[in-house]
């Protein structure tokens, strides 16, 4: 968490440290969606780690993912002919709240890799408590049930972009 503290206190200054961080959990918009899990889990503790399994489908897709947790299982809700790094993304921020928030590091915008962060939520609060909510959210963007990485248009990556004033 210091690295992320670091950061927050001077962005310019900490900005090639950071990069270059164990925080980073680096995602290309290529990447197998069970891999993306395994990232995460990589993050956890193994008391905390995903539970999943990726079973073959008669569908387009050909793969479902299901996440088990308190012995209920869930397949990720897929469109019937693809899988998707945000839908998975999304469903493994929904596995792991209210103990865990995976955050988006806002520096990758407008890559085909994007850079995540997992940490405690308590850990996001005492940042947000010294930094203010705003400015963390602006560096790392939670990911809620709306929200839209990889599948952005590049109209979308521009405007924000400009809105943030990195364009």
């Amino acid at each position: 968490m210091d690295v992320i503290r670091n950061f927050l206190l001077s962005p310019e200054e900490y900005l090639d440290t950071f990069w270059e961080s164990d925080a980073l959990i680096w995602v290309d918009w290529r990447e197998y969606d069970e891999s993306i899990i395994k990232y995460i889990n990589e993050k956890l503790p193994e008391e905390d780690k995903v539970k999943f399994t990726c079973v073959e489908v008669e569908k387009e897709r050909d793969i479902d993912i299901i996440l088990e947790k308190d012995g209920i299982s869930t397949a990720i809700p897929y469109a019937e002919d693809y899988t998707d790094r945000d839908t998975t993304l999304k469903s493994v921020q929904e596995y792991v709240s209210p103990k865990y928030q995976i955050r988006w590091f806002m520096g990758s915008l407008g890559s085909d890799t994007l850079a995540f962060c997992v940490f405690p939520s308590s850990q996001w609060e005492q940042l947000e408590d010294e930094f203010g909510a705003e400015k963390v959210a602006y560096h790392f963007a939670p990911i809620k049930e709306d929200s839209v990485m990889f599948e952005m248009d590049m109209d979308e990556v521009f405007d924000l972009l400009e809105q943030r004033g990195e364009a």
